[in-house]
């Protein structure tokens, strides 16, 4: 998606990771002005380049009131928030308690749940939510075999059983990760993230809980009920790494329905660690019992 005229503003609401610079560059290179916001996380980074400020939870009004006085109608979030913010425990200034009772409504339940309210909140105050992909759509996960190595019957067994569990924990907007072998589900997903979880696999393999010749691999889906716009499953390089130090020998993602933050390189480090990596389809019906489409790598 291209600005209407060259230097229009664009808001980006940012939190931690390398998506939010990815998404900052491009849309800087398709003529926006991006504005950047730093939120939680993203407060940490280097943002030297680009306009914008650190807003802790306390201004969260601030920030929304900075996009105003910007012009700003366009508004993209991204990046990682580890921690929610507790209204509650701050002193807010003048403009976020102007908005406490909405705030305190919004942080309620899930993470999607939470992000569905929070973008329900700002297009009532006049802004259009864009996602990430209306940015960046190169970074969407394209269909089928990504590496050399395509996953073999045990772990094509294996995504089609953590894709049915990924869907079931979705549809409870727990988390969006689950790693299983063919057999049993392994572990899931919830409020530690994606990371966190991996170091848990890693630990059950180190224990020996795990059977030494178990294949397991890594789904990350998006939940059914997801606004595609907010926090869509996505993995970088880092996430090759912790796959590979929990043991797992494959990963599967919603396929144009996730993100790959750097194909290239990521698609080079599964191979350099002989992970399989596939986009896969939607869980497929009696007649087909093979979440993989049968493209070429």
């Amino acid at each position: 998606m291209k600005p209407d005229s060259p230097g229009a503003p664009l808001g980006i609401v940012a939190g931690g990771g390398t998506l939010p610079r990815i998404v900052a560059e491009s849309a800087r290179d398709k003529g926006w002005k991006p504005l950047v916001l730093r939120i939680a996380d993203g407060c940490e980074d280097d943002w030297t380049g680009f306009d914008g400020a650190d807003f802790a939870w306390g201004r969260a009004g601030d920030a929304i009131d900075a996009l105003k006085r910007h012009g700003i109608r366009h508004v993209v979030f991204c990046g990682t928030i580890s921690r929610r913010p507790d209204f509650r425990s701050l002193i807010p200034s003048l403009r976020t308690l102007r908005r406490l009772p909405q705030a305190l409504r919004i942080v309620r339940g899930g993470d999607d749940r939470l992000l569905r309210a929070l973008g329900r909140y700002l297009e009532r105050q006049g802004f259009v939510m864009l996602a990430v992909q209306d940015v960046v759509p190169a970074l969407l996960t394209p269909v089928g075999p990504l590496t050399h190595r395509i996953p073999d019957a045990a772990e094509t067994a294996a995504l089609a059983l953590a894709a049915r569990a990924a869907e079931r924990l979705g549809s409870l907007d727990i988390g969006q990760a689950v790693v299983a072998s063919p057999d049993r589900v392994i572990a899931v997903e919830a409020v530690e993230g994606t990371r966190e979880m991996l170091r848990r696999v890693a630990g059950l393999r180190a224990a020996g809980r795990l059977g030494r010749t178990e294949r397991c691999v890594l789904v990350k889906s998006i939940k059914p009920q997801q606004d595609l716009r907010f926090d869509l499953p996505s993995i970088g390089t880092a996430t090759i790494a912790e796959a590979r130090e929990a043991g797992l020998t494959a990963i599967g993602l919603s396929a144009g329905r996730s993100l790959i933050l750097g194909l290239d390189d990521v698609v080079a480090a599964a191979d350099a660690a002989n992970i399989a990596l596939v986009g896969l389809l939607p869980e497929p019906g009696p007649a087909d019992a093979s979440p993989i489409d049968a493209g070429s790598p």
